[in-house]
């Protein structure tokens, strides 16, 4: 997929399948992106039954029979219809039974707005791969960094590609998660362009997945990091100071 056209699809797919759940509009591509005309009760039923019933299939396909979605699907080619509907699905398995962690509000990382966090739901022991904990890379050229990004908006998941001396666009269910400079977790790849993560230590029911974004992505060396491990650090040397 094209850059342009991963932001959208994410965009769209999360505002179906994330944000009526979650109750509040999270993170977005495009900062104006406004709450998609559906029923959000109706999506919202529907994701608690792929929960109970764990039939991903008639979830996709019971989004992509609402009205709005149909609209939206109408003009695009069986390519496109096709690329949507996997993305759509990565963000369904994120509530599957089996799936092993959730997305959940939070309000440590803004006192003025929920925003979100990945937590695992059962136990992952050291080397572990979380599959459907994944992501999709797409490279952005110069034109698209100029007409899609907006510095300190919609930023939150690019990575600098040092073998291909390019940005890139990294969304997916893995986006949601946060940094810390003692990640939990590690992004392999499990493709050409997509990514899932690997446990770097045992976890335990309740644990947030975090993984570490690079040396100087709050500004350099990081200086400006708010993580957890950060603020305990920081804490720890002024009590003994």
């Amino acid at each position: 997929m094209q850059a342009s056209q991963l932001a959208e699809y994410d965009d769209i797919a999360i505002s179906l399948v994330i944000d009526p759940l979650l109750g509040f509009k999270t993170h977005k591509m495009n900062p104006k992106f406004r709450w998609v005309t559906c029923n959000r009760e109706e999506l919202r039923s529907i994701v608690e039954e792929y929960i109970s019933s764990g039939n991903l299939d008639e979830a996709c396909n019971g989004i992509l029979s609402t009205k709005w979605a149909c609209h939206y699907l109408m003009n695009k080619d069986p390519l496109q219809k096709q690329l949507f509907k996997e993305h759509l699905c990565r963000y369904l398995r994120v509530f599957s039974p089996n799936s092993g962690f959730s997305i959940l509000p939070v309000r440590r990382y803004s006192a003025e707005k929920l925003e979100a966090k990945i937590s695992v739901t059962t136990e992952w022991l050291k080397s572990s791969k979380i599959h459907d904990l994944c992501g999709c890379i797409a490279e952005m050229t110069e034109d698209e960094e100029k007409r899609l990004l907006l510095p300190g908006e919609n930023d939150f998941s690019i990575m600098f590609s040092t073998r291909k001396k390019c940005s890139q666009l990294w969304l997916g269910p893995a986006a949601y998660i946060n940094h810390d400079c003692r990640p939990s977790c590690k992004f392999i790849s499990t493709g050409r362009n997509t990514a899932c993560v690997k446990v770097l230590r045992d976890l335990k029911a309740g644990d947030e997945v975090t993984c570490y974004y690079g040396d100087n992505f709050f500004g350099d060396n990081n200086k400006d990091c708010k993580c957890e491990t950060c603020e305990r650090y920081i804490a720890t040397a002024i009590h003994i100071s």
